[in-house]
């Protein structure tokens, strides 16, 4: 049995579905960064004492399956959940872009980045 991409076979990862307002959308493919930037320590002579990292944000991308055609394909300002039992990656993110939705038959998908909410 061949699988082919009309839509009618829904497929996706442990973070689906994701919800962003009150459509969900099945998750073909995310990636996680959780960010830090390096800060350089110096003596009171400007010489080197060491370095630590500090914190960033978490921030997301990924590949999502539209749920139906009515689903919103601009996605850019928007909030999205997951819940995938995972607290280093659940919560709110916002999403910062998104790409122009792709259609192939009844199969439509966008790209987006974004970051967790912090509040």
């Amino acid at each position: 049995m061949s699988i082919t991409s009309d839509g009618s076979q829904r497929f996706g990862i442990q973070s689906s579905p994701v919800t962003i307002g009150a459509a969900t959308y099945v998750a073909e493919g995310m990636n996680w960064n959780f960010t830090a930037t390096r800060q350089d320590l110096n003596d009171s002579n400007g010489e080197p004492a060491g370095s630590t990292i500090v914190p960033g944000r978490l921030e997301v991308s990924g590949t999502l399956q539209l749920a139906a055609s009515s689903t919103l394909t601009n996605i850019r300002g928007q909030e999205m959940t997951i819940a995938v039992d995972d607290d280093s990656v659940d919560g709110t993110y916002l999403i910062v872009d998104s790409s122009v939705a792709e259609t192939q038959g009844d199969y439509t998908k966008l790209s987006f980045n974004g970051y967790r909410k912090i509040n």
